[in-house]
């Protein structure tokens, strides 16, 4: 069998998910040695990662088409998480590299962050929480308040994690809606929700939104001034995607004028800056891109994206290739039993 393929693990100086590669290692040893490249940007990564056959990558790293042009042989990348918008899919397709994500994991504890965003917001923890702590102790201080149960929530797409709020929702007394044009039909009948044919439709029926699609060409401010025009000063919404699916500026001017009611926060397009529009407000809740975020999550993560290298370099089928080029190339002819 061949061994010593070179795989790099691609991710920020700043992020401490991963020191060493210790379950990349595990899950590739003997045939592969993994080597861990920090960069901000992907010219930094010029020269170091030229001959690697198979990258893992995190998100904060662009890979963009001057850096892929320079892979040499390269024949999978494996992106890390869910989303995969730091990537440049179309240069990697021209180039027949093809890249995954791992679309199953985490998928509960951002189910999980959610409803609770969901749950703060609608009970106000946060707001009478200051107010215990200033001395006060009066119910009515709290302000209105709505009845969580009947509320209808609205989920805008409605994959893994967007169903997975659906379960979680029914048993608060949940109504449940969906705007996701790319589900198969009966998708609505099997998780007992209603199927909105637009997104303005799925708006004007919700209380409560919730954004749980990736970040592409087609979603990048999917929710902008229009869509929020549209929305009430009750409204709650909630993003744990991507940042930019909302129009931060939008959102800002929203908040400021009383239009839209209280919004959480897990991701920002600025991040990690804050605006202190956002910072300040009372109406907000700001998480640190964390809604993924478990021990257990994170493990499963590196396994799994690790895993996904083993399967290119053995030539199999991997099934979440999100750039269309088939993962069964020429490569596996490489690896031969001795």
């Amino acid at each position: 069998m061949k061994s010593n393929f070179r795989v790099a693990i691609i991710h920020s100086p700043q992020g401490d998910y991963l020191q060493e590669p210790d379950i990349e290692q595990n899950v590739l040893q003997p045939e592969a040695t993994v080597v861990v490249h920090r960069a901000d940007q992907a010219k930094e990564l010029i020269g170091r990662i030229e001959d690697v056959e198979a990258i893992i990558s995190w998100h904060k790293t662009p890979l963009d088409a001057d850096i892929l042009g320079r892979l040499q042989c390269c024949r999978c990348i494996v992106r890390a998480a869910v989303g995969f918008d730091n990537i440049d899919l179309a240069f990697a397709a021209k180039k027949g590299i093809p890249v995954c994500n791992v679309p199953d994991y985490g998928t509960e504890e951002v189910a999980d962050h959610t409803l609770g965003l969901i749950l703060a917001l609608v009970r106000k923890l946060l707001i009478v929480d200051k107010y215990v702590r200033n001395q006060g102790w009066d119910w009515n201080a709290v302000g209105s308040v709505p009845r969580l149960r009947g509320m209808t929530l609205g989920i805008i797409g409605f994959g893994p994690i967007g169903s997975a709020v659906a379960r979680r929702a029914h048993p608060f007394g949940l109504k449940v809606a969906f705007y996701d044009p790319y589900v198969p039909r009966g998708t609505a009948k099997a998780h007992g929700v209603t199927r909105c044919e637009t997104l303005n439709e799925l708006i004007d029926a919700a209380q409560i939104i919730t954004i749980h699609t990736a970040l592409t060409s087609e979603t990048r401010h999917l929710i902008g001034r229009e869509e929020l025009k549209r929305m009430t000063p009750e409204t709650i919404l909630i993003n744990t995607a991507r940042g930019q699916v909302i129009d931060q500026e939008a959102l800002i001017e929203s908040i400021l004028s009383g239009s839209i009611g209280q919004v959480g926060l897990d991701v920002l397009s600025t991040e990690p800056n804050v605006p202190d529009e956002l910072r300040t407000s009372e109406k907000v809740i700001l998480t640190a891109h964390s809604a993924f975020y478990a021990d257990a999550a994170e493990a499963e993560l590196r396994f799994k994206a690790a895993t996904f290298v083993r399967i290119f370099l053995f030539g199999q089928e991997v099934p979440t290739i999100v750039n269309g080029v088939s993962s069964k190339n020429d490569f596996h002819q490489q690896i031969t039993t001795i």
